[in-house]
């Protein structure tokens, strides 16, 4: 069985059933058509006995994914289509739900660029393997929106400070920051990629599969470097302790007047969507509370209908993707001025408090 139409490409070998991405020329950045059909195809091989293994993994040299097609989102708000839009984040979390609840083992094979929906792709999967070379991020607060597809139930689960740092930056890390992070499991050298691959189809047809699999991870998986990106967290946690956004812009601001370490990291974060940072601090503890996937992407689908509609996503996907002159003009322009009556109220109807 075999489909290569529309940049996505399903088949099955020796009872392994693959998702292959095919739009390298993009990342493999996610359309509504891409979701789809990954959803319907989980949901067919669930109970197909022939597929005892699920593969995610992408074509082109740059990375797995660089995640959803927000250009397409946003030409749809722009266009008076919200409610295409909102329907593409409803559909892409369903998906990411169905992976994180998936009965059979996924196994998720990566490199290069993993960010944004690749991170609900692959973050999610059971068994996560990734080269040396590939870097993760979420960077939505780059663009005026906030840190969805789950992923924040992933992150609700490391060490706070880090995590915290990671959405608030929306910058690259390195493989073994993803590891510390808790976005991956197992690092193989980068030239490893095609004999992994090859192994994870052998381990299709194994007696003891998730053995198999765990025995790949032991046979491929090399010692991590240090987290750089994690360690510089490590070292300023008591910036990011505080349980307010405002707080720790104050603090981050006080980092960069003084030119210490972290001052670099602090300008990049005080230049992010103050917006989307608004979010990330009360949407991250609510996700420390109630980590569950399921209650987890209900938050999502709630932010989204909140961030997608407003100014700063459209200004911030045309100053990063379209026009690309990296030059927002964020409204408001400071995290003082954000109202955060509206996101606080969808946090606490997500999370049962309001009802």
């Amino acid at each position: 069985m075999k489909n290569q139409d529309h940049h996505i490409e399903c088949s099955v070998e020796n009872g392994v059933g693959i998702l292959t991405l095919n739009r390298p020329e993009a990342i493999n950045a996610l359309t509504p058509y891409m979701i789809e059909t990954i959803r319907q195809t989980l949901l067919d091989w669930r109970d197909d006995e022939g597929v005892r293994v699920v593969l995610f993994e992408g074509k082109g040299p740059r990375g797995f994914c660089a995640g959803g097609d927000v250009r397409w989102t946003r030409q749809m708000v722009l266009d008076g289509n919200r409610a295409q839009a909102f329907d593409f984040f409803a559909l892409e979390y369903d998906m990411n739900r169905i992976i994180a609840t998936y009965a059979k083992p996924i196994v998720a094979l990566t490199h290069g660029v993993v960010m944004g929906g690749g991170l609900g792709l692959a973050g999610h999967a059971r068994h996560r393997f990734t080269t040396q070379g590939s870097r993760f991020a979420m960077p939505e607060a780059a663009i005026g929106f906030f840190c969805d597809v789950g992923v924040r139930s992933l992150l609700a689960k490391v060490n706070r400070h880090q995590a915290m740092m990671f959405m608030l930056a929306g910058t690259l890390v390195s493989s073994a920051d993803g590891v510390l992070l808790g976005l991956t499991d197992t690092i193989i050298c980068d030239e490893g990629l095609a004999e992994m691959r090859a192994g994870i189809i052998a381990a299709g047809s194994a007696g003891d599969v998730e053995g198999e699999i765990g025995a790949l991870e032991t046979r491929f998986g090399i010692k991590r470097e240090a987290g750089e990106f994690c360690h510089l967290a490590d070292r300023f946690e008591k910036v990011f302790a505080p349980k307010s956004a405002e707080e720790i812009y104050e603090n981050l601001e006080e980092e960069i007047s003084q030119g210490s370490e972290l001052a670099k990291t602090a300008s990049i974060i005080l230049s992010r969507c103050p917006t989307s940072n608004r979010v990330h601090v009360p949407a991250l503890d609510a996700a420390r509370q109630v980590p569950e996937i399921t209650r987890v992407l209900e938050v999502d689908l709630r932010l989204a209908h909140i961030l997608a509609k407003r100014a700063d996503f459209l200004e911030g996907v045309r100053a990063v993707l379209v026009d690309k002159d990296h030059a927002p003009n964020w409204q408001p322009p400071h995290i003082l001025d954000v109202e955060g009556k509206a996101i606080d109220a969808a946090l606490a109807q997500a999370n049962g408090k309001n009802k």
